[in-house]
């Protein structure tokens, strides 16, 4: 027994052999490397991710999303994985929404005389198992007027008349449901103007150049100029104003397209400056609105009644926590105080408890930002916090502010699709048409309107307007 035991000692040594010293040492440089080309490769991934999801970048960009999503479940072959780490379809526990069934304009009864497998003649129906479908009509050609316009001279003072008609355009001679189609594709299925073109030859016949779809879009911003006008009225006479401006190139130079929104409208300015002449001259020098920004400085320059995204400076402050441990706190403060009190706001609180409610934050933020960092960026993010001091908690004592400026930065969404699209505008025309007509479609939509429909009545009022306001030629009196 005793002879048993010492064998397995000798078996293990002659089966195992442990490494050399220099054999560690090479595997502990080997793993050394590995481990430095795995950091580089770590460092420039996450560059390249805060590139594409940096501390400005919208919500609506985020698509990282998480490895696993908390609403997945199941198989996951039977799943297909989205971008946005949901899944498809409604969540568990939500009722179906059925497409309302609309009204047959005809009926056609489909019957059999006899039985397709034995020739049996059938005596009568079974039942019926009515189907409805829906088909659109095959696209119509133009119809081609001709107006026959009499010109009269008054014997009386000696002026010319020239007859009118409420479907003959006074320019052009495209009628209101070109014009509004033509506009329409551009700015709501952004076609370029080559393919609107080919597009009506394919469906109606119609042969126009791309100039004169162009042209066609034009006179659509031209009679929705006025409309244009009274939507910077409505804005002007707002209370609450989200504000937001990006990018836009104006023949290869750099220019800026402003957005101004409210509940009900949405205006578009294109221009060359991104200062605080901009809004001074869209909402009005006396502007007695607040209005809900970024941390541009443009908006602090403008009013002093403001409200600052809280959706950006949290966004910049994960970020920098990502980075330095630092700023951790910082952003775990202010993402408390922003939790703690939209939650609280949802209680419906007295005018009395907002007040203190704004007083206590205020404190709160103005001790954040006293702390001492050595950190260059931590300092830079504090630094942001301060510059704003007096118009973070603005919608703590203003129920209808909103303490994020994401309405502005949904309304900006088209103009930047577009801005690929277009790549740059020609002259002031195209700018002309291009905020005019980014304004119409989107207030339009937001009050629940049909554009098309839309186009067509300016189209038809203008021309309207035009006539009435038309003065009558004088003829010669020689």
């Amino acid at each position: 027994m005793v002879s048993g035991q010492e064998t397995i000692p000798s078996r293990l040594s002659m089966t195992s052999s442990e490494p050399t010293k220099e054999e560690i040492l090479e595997r502990l440089v080997a793993l050394e490397e590995e481990n430095k080309k795995l950091r580089e490769e770590n460092k420039r991934l996450r560059a390249k991710l805060r590139w594409y999801e940096g501390p400005h970048t919208p919500p609506s960009k985020d698509q990282s999303g998480d490895e696993e999503s908390s609403s997945s479940s199941g198989d996951e072959d039977d799943e297909q994985p989205r971008t946005d780490g949901g899944t498809p379809g409604r969540k568990p526990g939500h009722d179906p929404e059925w497409r309302s069934a609309p009204d047959p304009d005809q009926e056609i009864e489909v019957t059999c005389d006899c039985c397709p497998e034995c020739g049996e003649t059938f005596d009568e129906s079974a039942g019926v198992s009515p189907r409805l479908v829906e088909e659109l009509p095959d696209p119509q050609p133009p119809e081609v007027t001709q107006y026959n316009r009499h010109h009269y001279e008054c014997h009386s003072c000696g002026s010319e008349t020239v007859a009118s008609h409420p479907d003959c355009p006074d320019e052009g001679q495209f009628g209101v449901n070109v014009i509004a189609q033509a506009a329409l594709t551009r700015y709501d299925y952004r076609l370029p103007y080559r393919k609107i073109a080919d597009r009506f030859e394919q469906l109606h016949g119609l042969e126009l150049s791309s100039a004169s779809a162009w042209h066609a879009t034009e006179r659509a911003a031209r009679a929705g100029r006025s409309e244009y006008e009274q939507i910077r009225q409505q804005i002007q006479d707002a209370e609450v104003v989200h504000v937001d401006e990006t990018g836009v190139k104006r023949d290869g130079e750099q220019a800026w397209i402003w957005t101004f929104r409210t509940d009900q409208h949405t205006l578009y300015a294109v221009r060359e400056s991104r200062g605080s002449d901009v809004p001074a001259e869209v909402l009005g020098e006396d502007f007695a609105g607040t209005v809900v920004c970024d941390g541009w400085t443009a908006y602090p320059a403008f009013s002093s009644s403001l409200q600052r995204c809280w959706a950006h400076i949290l966004r910049e402050a994960e970020d920098a926590a990502e980075n330095h441990e630092d700023a951790e706190p910082i952003y775990r403060k202010l993402r408390q105080m922003y939790v703690g009190l939209q939650a609280w706001l949802e209680t419906d609180p007295s005018t009395r408890e907002r007040a203190q409610m704004h007083r206590s934050s205020q404190a709160g933020l103005r001790s954040l930002v006293e702390r001492s960092v050595a950190n260059e960026p931590v300092a830079t993010l504090l630094g942001k916090i301060k510059g704003g001091i007096d118009h973070w908690l603005t919608f703590i004592g203003e129920p209808e502010i909103s303490p994020t400026n994401n309405a502005a930065e949904n309304a900006l969404r088209e103009p930047v699709v577009l801005r690929k699209i277009i790549g740059t505008l020609r002259n002031d025309r195209g700018m002309f048409v291009h905020e005019t007509l980014l304004s119409l479609l989107a207030t339009w939509r937001q009050q629940g309107r049909n554009p098309y429909d839309e186009l067509k009545r300016v189209a038809q009022n203008n021309e309207m307007i035009s006539r009435a306001h038309a003065v009558p030629a004088v003829a010669s009196s020689g």
